[in-house]
């Protein structure tokens, strides 16, 4: 089953509406996303400037929240089914990490909360 990306249309709650440099800053830590990120316990990942990429943790099906945030606000929501999160491939890991990094790029235009479900070999 291909990865799926989907809008769930929930807007972030205790959003934050970041300027022109704080969006730079969300983008360049979206852009750090790796694989081995969605197996990583509850912390902060990465920080670029006053943005950092927050794992949540995980929820009882195994899915990842991951959460770009400013101070105490969530920018960016995505969460991350537990099928895509199995891909044991190396190439598709990769096509992986561009997903996650696509639903939060797409939840930071919108303000949404965005999924990627499906599964990869």
């Amino acid at each position: 089953m291909p990865l799926t990306k989907t809008n769930t249309g929930s807007a972030i709650r205790g959003r934050v509406n970041p300027n022109q440099a704080q969006r730079r800053d969300c983008q360049e830590v979206i852009a750090r996303v790796n694989f081995a990120d969605l197996g990583r316990g509850a912390r902060t990942l990465y920080t670029v400037g006053v943005a950092r990429l927050d794992m949540q943790g995980h929820t009882a099906e195994g899915d990842a929240n991951l959460q770009v945030q400013i101070g105490g606000g969530t920018v960016a929501a995505a969460i991350i089914a537990n099928t895509v999160q199995r891909t044991t491939n190396l190439e598709n890991q990769r096509g992986v990490s561009n997903g996650v990094i696509s639903v939060l790029t797409q939840s930071l235009d919108t303000g949404t909360v965005w999924n990627l479900t499906g599964s990869l070999p």
